[in-house]
């Protein structure tokens, strides 16, 4: 009897990680409040010259900011409903025995491709526009040659993109 240990399930909270890029502009907006601070209570004019000058960039940047967020929020939150919708629907399953394996260098510039049972994938971990499973090997990912896999995926513009990966536990 093959047990599985689930890797990773977009199901579950492995999809909604992929949202923390969107700590990048509240950072970008709390540290130009923290400036904006600095600015208004600088009565002497030590640290700024030309604090209207100074002003009216950071309040440039904290809009700049918020509209980023929200371009980030629509494009992960649509790219995310239709993925959590393809998965709900259009789930594709496969298993068998990881071949051709191609690891992805460390150093990047390429991507990590692998056949299971004649399903051709591909995935780099630079890559953070769908919400599949994009470990590699040489960052600590669980896909290796000859590994036993169940593979649950949905067909992405002419690929297939990883939404469950379950490994054979070893006995």
């Amino acid at each position: 009897m093959n047990s599985f240990e689930t890797i990773y399930d977009f199901a579950s909270n492995d999809g909604f990680k992929r949202f923390k890029i969107l700590l990048a502009p509240i950072g970008i907006f709390l540290l130009a409040r923290f400036f904006l601070f600095l600015i208004e209570n600088d009565k002497n004019e030590d640290l700024f010259k030309n604090p209207e000058q100074q002003k009216f960039k950071i309040y440039l940047i904290q809009y700049i900011s918020v509209l980023i967020f929200m371009l980030f929020l629509i494009m992960f939150g649509s790219k995310y409903y239709n993925t959590y919708n393809l998965y709900n629907n259009s789930l594709f399953e496969t298993e068998g025995f990881v071949t051709n394996f191609h690891a992805m260098p460390s150093g990047g510039h390429d991507s990590e491709r692998f056949t299971v049972n004649g399903v051709k994938f591909q995935f780099s971990d630079f890559d953070i526009s769908n919400f599949g499973y994009n470990n590699v090997k040489s960052n600590g990912g669980a896909i290796n040659a000859n590994k036993y896999v169940r593979i649950s995926y949905i067909k992405v513009n002419n690929s297939n993109q990883i939404l469950k990966l379950e490994v054979r536990k070893q006995n």
